[in-house]
């Protein structure tokens, strides 16, 4: 949906001077806050890395999946096809970036590429492991049976692409008519051989209808098994919380009657597992609703139970979550906020209970049509020193569509 000026800069007015709950002022800044352009080039467009992941190795080094297309204004957002899985590396903390197009990687196999089976187990724990995981309905990629790819060497080249196996024979998923996967990247090593992953399910081709589940693996990746529903669809059955989006409680959806995709989990100290997730909402006069929640679980993913709410995302189908721990042991999420233009941090010290007020990363959005769809779906990682670094999508009049990354000490 195209952002009307005149509404947009009433907006910005409201913001600047702060009125409401969801409107910061100056002082809510996040203060001295390093940033860098991780990819930038006219004409091109990047986007999107909470679709391709970031991961942290020794020294510092982080690696971050995006998307490259090139830039076009159109109804939605301003790129189009064909949409490439390319990939950033800084080997200084997130200061300096390098950008390249892997081979035999996302995309290079085409959307319905011939799977593997695992043969010889993925060793999870190997120091310079990461996965990627794919799906249906995201940009650079489109596999609604799901698969993944793995390196041994940080990124510099891949295996794949692997095969999850027939999940849809599972009787419970094909209980309940389910027939698309739609999962981003998440997941947690527990061993050598374990892992832990979490996938997002819908109707094909319905939008929108995505809920959250657990599945493990102890074989390395050459079978995996249903864990537990994070958020089931409506048909499942079970005791669900009430979503507190209204005053009036009756017109509150129950937790499995809303969208739940792509989550970010961390298992902490204690082996508690904590993971956010995106939400949305639409009410019967065609409302869209979008936010933030924490889940638990203190069974391996087995059990789930709802913790807090904790971000509204904005309008324009809002953002997905970035998450991971500070040295010191609190939750922190970063997201992008759709109303504002605004990139956004808030911390717990609970375990995801209670959370700070909401502080601006970056702000100053500007773009050709003025879309604030067009910003966000952050990762974020931690240096060895404490500080922080998320990575996003964003636009300025200095840098039209880029990738950035924001350093700051939490």
């Amino acid at each position: 949906m195209k952002t009307n000026r005149l509404l947009l800069l009433f907006s910005t007015a409201i913001f600047e001077i702060g009125l409401g709950t969801n409107h910061l002022k100056a002082q809510d800044k996040v203060k001295d806050v390093q940033h860098s352009v991780v990819y930038h080039q006219a004409g091109r467009f990047a986007g999107w890395p909470a679709n391709g992941g970031a991961f942290m190795f020794a020294n510092d080094e982080i690696l971050v999946g995006f998307t490259e297309a090139k830039y076009k204004i159109t109804k939605t957002h301003n790129a189009e096809k064909p949409f490439l899985n390319w990939l950033g590396r800084s080997t200084d903390g997130g200061k300096n970036w390098v950008t390249s197009d892997p081979d035999n990687f996302v995309g290079d196999f085409g959307d319905q590429p011939v799977l593997k089976p695992v043969s010889t187990p993925v060793n999870f724990k190997h120091p310079q492991f990461a996965m990627r995981v794919v799906g249906a309905s995201y940009h650079g990629a489109e596999d609604g049976r799901a698969h993944f790819f793995y390196t041994y060497d940080k990124g510099q080249t891949w295996q794949g692409p692997f095969s999850f196996g027939d999940l849809f024979q599972w009787k419970e998923l094909s209980d309940i008519g389910l027939d698309e996967l739609s999962p981003r990247t998440d997941y947690i090593v527990t061993n050598k051989n374990e892992c832990l992953l979490f996938f997002s399910v819908r109707k094909a081709e319905s939008f929108g209808s995505d809920r959250l589940f657990c599945i493990k693996t102890s074989d390395g990746g050459k079978s995996f098994a249903f864990q537990g529903w994070i958020v089931p669809p409506t048909n499942v059955k079970g005791n669900y919380p009430k979503v507190k989006l209204f005053a009036d409680d009756s017109k509150n959806p129950y937790a499995n009657e809303c969208r739940a995709v792509m989550s970010q989990s961390e298992r902490l100290s204690d082996g508690t597992i904590v993971t956010m997730i995106r939400r949305k909402f639409v009410t019967a006069d065609k409302q869209e609703i979008h936010w933030i929640d924490a889940y638990s679980s203190n069974d391996d993913g087995k059990t789930w139970r709802f913790t807090s709410k904790l971000a509204d995302t904005g309008a324009e189908n809002g953002n997905p979550p970035a998450f991971t721990t500070t040295k010191d042991g609190r939750l922190c999420v970063v997201y992008g906020e759709r109303d504002h233009g605004t990139m956004r941090v808030v911390y717990s010290a609970d375990k995801g209970k209670t959370w700070t007020d909401p502080q601006i990363l970056m702000d100053g959005f500007w773009s050709e049509d003025m879309q604030l769809n067009d910003l966000g779906y952050p990762r974020v990682v931690r240096r060895k020193d404490g500080k922080m670094v998320a990575i996003y999508y964003y636009s300025t009049k200095e840098h039209l569509h880029h990738l950035r990354a924001s350093i700051w000490k939490p």
